[in-house]
């Protein structure tokens, strides 16, 4: 991580004093609160991407039969982690990847074999499947907050550009592999939603650009 990220957090020493524990405790505090909405936002985003994940895409034609909608609506996932990284840096950027993810694991593990009752879950996924994705996401999600942290600057397109095409680049070579080989060939599936999740990345840009003058970098991030 860059030294930038470190403004995300107080200082320990001020003028040669150590800060008191309930400096140190409301600090922490307010450290997840501020986590509250990025986490909220993410986990909505996994929820879009599951419900769709029943409806075809029809425009591509046969051949891309197994296409949902689920699988082009993942790009706004990591939309959601720029945004945070924009306007807290990478290090609460990466938190709220990580308590999404972990929210996710705990809903599957505790709470959902308790409403299967009353919620019909359309879509259950193998747990390799499920182990694929949650590995190339949190790989894919660290891989584009340092790109994006990286490319801060003038050029306010540079950084969610090239955040965007690194972690769909990278989630498919991921998951793909982990979650299919030596079970069914995937080449064709791989790079067919690479270049879709590509196209969207970059269409992704004008959203993002909607949003500039709402989400503000706090002080100490650089970014336009």
């Amino acid at each position: 991580m860059r030294g930038a990220a470190d403004a995300s957090w107080p200082a320990q020493m001020a003028y040669g004093r150590r800060e008191g524990f309930w400096s140190r405790l409301g600090a922490v505090f307010g450290a997840m609160m501020r986590l509250v909405l990025p986490v909220a936002t993410l986990l909505m985003s996994f929820v879009a991407v599951y419900l769709y994940l029943d409806s075809p895409v029809l425009f591509l034609g046969p051949d891309a039969s197994w296409l949902t909608v689920g699988h082009l609506l993942l790009p706004f996932c990591f939309f959601s982690v720029h945004l945070t990284n924009r306007r807290y840096g990478p290090s609460t950027a990466f938190a709220q990847v990580v308590l999404a993810l972990a929210v996710c694991v705990a809903f599957v593990m505790f709470a959902a074999p308790r409403l299967t009752d009353y919620v019909p879950f359309k879509i259950v996924p193998e747990l390799r499947v499920a182990l694929a994705f949650a590995g190339a996401f949190l790989g894919a999600s660290f891989l584009s907050i340092i790109v994006f942290d990286g490319a801060r600057g003038p050029r306010w397109w540079l950084a969610p550009l090239l955040g965007m095409v690194s972690s769909v680049v990278f989630f498919a070579l991921i998951y793909y592999p982990a979650a299919y080989a030596g079970v069914a060939s995937f080449t064709h599936q791989m790079l067919l939603h690479m270049e879709l999740l590509t196209g969207i990345a970059v269409l992704s840009l004008i959203p993002y650009w909607s949003l500039r003058r709402v989400v503000r970098p706090l002080p100490g991030f650089g970014g336009y």
